[in-house]
């Protein structure tokens, strides 16, 4: 099983074994379905979203994956990424540190030339981070949800 560390961090596949801990973050029955989806993705494609850990604590994921039906602005081929920390975790810099890593290991895994990412534009912690990893706007996009959204972009090293 792969594992990135970072200074602080390790990252492991997620997997249904983190279905409880990333309930935190959504309804149970989604979190079970995610983890599931996650481990498929990583069976088919080498690659997928992180469990981020402190130790064993799980404080948040990394996402890495392709993007799939629905989003506007983003190809459903398109490597997507994302991030979420929990609250009690925030404003430690985990989000950077670990899509650092995350990402450095996306570029080999996946094969992409780029990566997207979609953030709603009141996401202000969000926007902080894709800047701090060097992404750039691309244009307007909508979350599944139907949410405006910007689409940033970020080229390959």
């Amino acid at each position: 099983m792969p594992e990135l560390r970072t200074v602080r961090l390790r990252l492991v596949p997620l997997a249904p074994a983190h279905a409880d801990a990333y309930a935190a973050f959504m309804p149970e029955e989604d979190a079970r379905r995610e983890t599931a989806e996650s481990a498929a993705h990583w069976a088919t494609h080498g690659f997928g979203p992180w469990a981020v850990l402190e130790g064993e604590r799980f404080v948040g994921f990394a996402e890495v994956h392709y993007a799939g039906e629905g989003i506007g602005g983003i190809d459903p081929v398109e490597v997507e990424v994302g991030w979420v920390i929990g609250e009690d975790d925030r404003n430690r810099g985990f989000a950077t540190e670990a899509m650092r890593a995350a990402i450095a290991d996306a570029w080999s895994r996946s094969g992409a030339d780029h990566l997207v990412a979609y953030i709603r534009p009141d996401n202000a912690i969000s926007l902080r981070v894709a800047d701090k990893l060097g992404f750039r706007l691309r244009g307007p996009g909508r979350a599944r949800s139907g949410d405006p959204v910007g689409v940033y972009v970020l080229d390959a090293p």
